[in-house]
């Protein structure tokens, strides 16, 4: 994968485009979750690239990503930097942006500090306030000590995963495992601290969101929080799955997002339209 130099880190990216030779196809930007990478939205790449051109990045100390020797801390100020820093880099000036998880964290603040640079947003089970979780986080840190990123998936694999393929279950943990134990705890710890409600009602982004009804981490009632207070965000619900959900069902979850994505294109196309004649 090739590299950016960004301030005090280098970024590891890929980008993917089957869309048409002749056309210039927006872009959409991937946002992995917590002690995750970019591989993670595998399944969703093939169904997006031959409409949009898809960038997907390692999130700072994920993945391929470096991770500063100097401050080995996490802030959501930081994370938002890196995620202009890559465009800039990459000559993009917008995007539609899809976090999951953690990465909706990001992509929140993202919109309510650039929201000149986005198309849409796209949250993936996730939340304004991490702290509103049904599942205790104050066990995460003690979890990623004593048992290392892969125990510590495992330990609440019934709210991330449910009843779901055992193989699935193995190579996200395994995958996770990539993270080293400092940059998880890091990372975790500072997401549970994050509180955007307030900032909310300013987000007015085109937004979809889509929730799983089984979620503990980022429950039902945060999605219906977000959806109630941003003017332009709608709610899809999914039934019978838990948290990772964009691994549990990404066909489905790829399929709607790219409908809502090419809505909200022509609902620009058109008011942009409007405000010529």
């Amino acid at each position: 994968m090739p590299r950016l130099k960004l301030k005090d880190v280098e970024i590891s990216y890929t980008l993917d485009d089957y869309t048409d030779p002749w056309t210039r196809a927006p872009w959409v930007l991937l946002h992995h979750s917590a002690v995750g990478s970019s591989r993670r939205w595998y399944a969703w790449v093939p169904a997006l690239a031959r409409h949009y051109r898809v960038l997907r990045y390692d999130v700072r100390g994920h993945g391929d990503s470096s991770w500063p020797a100097a401050n080995g801390n996490f802030n959501l100020d930081t994370l938002v930097d890196d995620v202009t820093g890559v465009l800039d880099a990459l000559d993009i000036k917008r995007v539609h942006f899809v976090g999951a998880s953690g990465g909706g964290i990001v992509g929140l603040k993202f919109a309510h500090d650039h929201p000149a640079r986005l198309r849409s947003l796209t949250l993936v089970a996730s939340t304004p306030k991490l702290a509103e979780s049904r599942i205790d986080l104050s066990r995460w840190g003690d979890l990623l000590d004593q048992h290392g990123v892969r125990g510590w998936l495992m330990a609440d694999a019934s709210a991330r995963f449910g009843a779901a393929n055992p193989k699935l279950t193995e190579w996200f943990a395994e995958e996770g495992a990539r993270t080293p134990v400092a940059v998880a705890k890091a990372y975790t710890s500072y997401m549970a601290s994050v509180d955007l409600t307030d900032l909310l009602p300013n987000i007015k982004t085109r937004t979809l969101i889509l929730a799983a009804d089984n979620d503990d981490i980022t429950p039902l009632r945060v999605q219906e929080l977000m959806r109630d207070r941003m003017p332009k965000a709608t709610l899809k619900l999914y039934p019978g799955v838990g948290h990772n959900i964009k691994v549990l069902i990404p066909d489905t979850l790829s399929a709607e997002a790219l409908a809502f994505m090419k809505k909200a294109d022509e609902l620009e196309e058109l008011s942009e339209g409007m405000g010529e004649c």
